[in-house]
Parts: structure tokens; C-alpha cells; sequence
């Protein structure tokens, strides 16, 4: 046979097989498409895998929103006792209560006041701000001439103690602690305050009154809250 024939041969044999394949793809998509469309049969072949992770996650979802349904309910609950206990303080007067002194055998009377002198440990006025106020008190503030005298009789000499007075928030203006206000009364040194280096805010007894820097150690002198 020659080249020519054997060629033709095998190019009507591989037309053949196609025209076979065609005819086998027709009859397939046919049967495809008298069970279901082909569209159909995609989709639930693409969804599938989903649905059946939602149907076998489907109880443990429903467990999760049943808790948050619970904490939910719970937390309206607290909330609700919450608001009961603040609008009971609120009637009682409590919410705006001054602290009291936790032990007041720790404070000494001066006049109609008690207050507390650190005579074993200097710390800086901010940690002696926070001493006091776990005592139930504040850094003291004296409030006229004869409490600061008084005062002054209670304290050892050549010692240093901080007050409870402060322009910290407002250069000049010298505040009260335990009040927020303008401190009642103020006994300054010869020459003070002088704000040096402009960073001198807290107010410290030597043996008159004297603006120092706040982180400085001192002993400290802390005044019973009063009673509402």
C-alpha cells in the first residue's frame, strides 16, 4: 500500500470515531436531561458539600444561640439589680458620701478634726495621696490658724511633711485635696511660693508652708473624711 492510501485509510478511521463519540454524548446528555436539567443537577452538585456541613452543624449552632439567649437574659437581670442597688445609694444619700477613717485610733484630734501624722516612712505627695485615701482620709488641708497650730505641735522637728494642697491643676491656684477648692487657709514661708523651675506644685510643711517638687519624699500628714 502506498503512503498515500495508508493516509487516508487512517483519516477516515479517526472520522469514524468521532462521529461514534457524538453520537454516545448525545444520547448521555438526552438521558441527563429527562431526570433533571442541567442546571439543577450543577447546582446541587456545587451545594451540596455546604448542606450537609449546615445540617451537621445545625444542633451545635442552635445550642450556641440558646446560651446567648441565656446570657442575654442574665445580663438584663444584673443590669435591672444594678440599677436598683444605684437608685437605692442615690436615695440613701450614699453615691456622693465622703470615705471614713478605716481605723481612727490610727488618727489623733486636733480641735473638732482627726488626723493622722506618718512619722516612720517619706514617700513622694502622689503615694501619699493614695495612703491616705486607703485610710479612709485625704493628704491634710488645715482650715484656720488655730488648726495649723495645732497641727504644728503634733509634728517632729527638722522633719518635712506634705499637705494636701496642690496647683497642679492650675498654676497659682492652690486646691484643697479633700474639697476640690481653693485651700482655706495657707501659712507660706518667707519668700515662698516660688514655683522653681516651674515645676514646684506640691505644698509640704518646713516648718511653714513651702511649694516643692512632688516626687520628693517626705513624711505626710493625712485628715479623717468627713462624715455626710
Amino acid at each position: 500500500m502506498s503512503t498515500k492510501s495508508a493516509s487516508l485509510l487512517l483519516f477516515m478511521l479517526i472520522v469514524l470515531h468521532l462521529q461514534t463519540s457524538f453520537a454516545s454524548d448525545s444520547i448521555a446528555t438526552l438521558s441527563i436531561q429527562s431526570s433533571e436539567s442541567q442546571c439543577g443537577g450543577y447546582c446541587f452538585f456545587v451545594l451540596k458539600p455546604l448542606l450537609d456541613h449546615v445540617a451537621a452543624n445545625q444542633e451545635r449552632w442552635n445550642a450556641c444561640d440558646a446560651k446567648l439567649d441565656r446570657t442575654e437574659s442574665q445580663l438584663v437581670v444584673l443590669q435591672e439589680k444594678l440599677s436598683k442597688i444605684e437608685a437605692e445609694k442615690a436615695a440613701e444619700g450614699k453615691l456622693v458620701e465622703k470615705p471614713k477613717v478605716k481605723q481612727l485610733d490610727s488618727f489623733v484630734q486636733i480641735g473638732s478634726r482627726f488626723f493622722y501624722i506618718e512619722q516612720n516612712h517619706r514617700v513622694s505627695w502622689f503615694s501619699a495621696t493614695c495612703i491616705c485615701r486607703q485610710m479612709g482620709g485625704y493628704l491634710a488641708s488645715p482650715r484656720s490658724e488655730e488648726e495649723w497650730n495645732g497641727i504644728k505641735e503634733k509634728l517632729t522637728q527638722n522633719r518635712v511633711y506634705w499637705l494636701g494642697i496642690s496647683d497642679l491643676a492650675n498654676e497659682g491656684s492652690y486646691l484643697s485635696q479633700a474639697t476640690g477648692n481653693l485651700a482655706p487657709f495657707l501659712k507660706w514661708k518667707s519668700g515662698e511660693p516660688n514655683d522653681q523651675l516651674n515645676n514646684e506644685n506640691c505644698v509640704e510643711v518646713r516648718p511653714e508652708m513651702n511649694d516643692n517638687y512632688c516626687t520628693l519624699k517626705n513624711y505626710f500628714i493625712c485628715e479623717a473624711g468627713d462624715e455626710s
